[in-house]
């Protein structure tokens, strides 16, 4: 794509809405999957570190694949019609314009951005993990807590952006996040308790 056909992506696209709407979205999901996945362990302290990994990198990977290809297909058919509705008001042809290479890269990024969410949120839960794996310190309780409070923190990171984009008060905006995923939390965590 030429640079003014870049240019005018950008002015006709905010890149913000990408982290809003897509990266903030299945960042939550994301680390929310995380959490019901290390509450287990937190509970149950014979579980094989190896398993915790294999779990969440599974779970992970597979929301990444999911929302990237679900938003890919979802974002091509909005293209397509916005697209036939331009071309039937200017009775021409857009299939090689500006505009269709520009669509074409936005819903790849918004695909690139929802694959990208999942891989970082399973990156930095599952450092303390992989420390157990390999030095068998922290101890695998420890490392699964831990692992828990990066999570927590990713959520107040993300609530906290989302609190600035917005002109809202940030810290309350990340607040509210954080205490939604230590509920959760919790609650996995009695449930758990429960049926294990």
């Amino acid at each position: 794509m030429a640079t003014g056909a870049l240019r005018r992506f950008r002015l006709a696209y905010d890149l913000s809405e990408l982290f809003r709407r897509y990266f903030i979205n299945t960042l939550f999901d994301s680390t929310f999957v995380v959490l019901g996945i290390v509450s287990a362990t937190v509970v149950v302290n014979d579980t094989p570190v190896e398993v915790v990994l294999g779990a969440l990198a599974a779970a992970c990977i597979a929301i990444g694949i999911s929302t990237g290809v679900s938003v890919y297909e979802a974002e091509r058919l909005e293209a397509e019609i916005r697209i036939a509705k331009i071309e039937r008001a200017m009775l021409t042809d857009l299939g090689q314009t500006d505009l269709h290479r520009s669509l074409q890269l936005y819903r790849t990024l918004v695909s690139l951005v929802n694959f990208a969410a999942p891989l970082l949120v399973f990156g930095v839960t599952s450092l303390p993990l992989f420390l157990n794996l390999l030095f068998r310190s922290p101890d695998l309780r420890v490392a699964a807590e831990i692992s828990v409070t990066l999570a927590v923190a990713l959520v107040f990171g993300a609530g906290f952006a989302l609190g600035r984009i917005a002109g809202a008060n940030p810290l309350r905006q990340g607040l509210r996040m954080t205490i939604a995923a230590l509920a959760t939390f919790l609650l996995l965590v009695l449930l758990q308790t429960v049926f294990l």
